[in-house]
């Protein structure tokens, strides 16, 4: 029961924030060099987006669309907004700087 517990209080912790590691290697001559970077995903609310962004979203390409979702996606050099767009039936996903510039 007790691992039960545990097993439920990890994955209800995994909810909220969520980190993956990405790892790049290098390859060279005989030389070999593996850098290991937590990213760190973090749900925004729509209204705390920065006006950058939004202002971006609100550009020809985008008519119509509108936001269902918003995370910062951020290691320890990048950040970017992943945020979900949604036009009836249609979903699609834009990356966006914190300077409005589209990914």
């Amino acid at each position: 029961m007790k691992k039960l517990r545990m097993l439920l209080f990890a994955i209800a912790l995994g909810m909220f924030t969520t980190a993956a590691y990405a790892t790049v290697t290098e390859a060279g001559s005989n030389n070999a060099v593996s850098i290991e970077q937590e990213v760190t995903k973090t749900p925004v609310e729509v209204a705390d987006l920065p006006e950058a962004v939004s202002e971006a979203l609100k550009g020809e390409d985008f008519a119509g669309w509108e936001i269902a979702e918003a995370a910062l996606i951020s290691d320890a050099e990048n950040s970017l907004y992943s945020v979900k767009l949604v036009k009836g039936e249609e979903t699609k996903i834009v990356k966006i700087t914190a300077e409005g510039e589209i990914k």
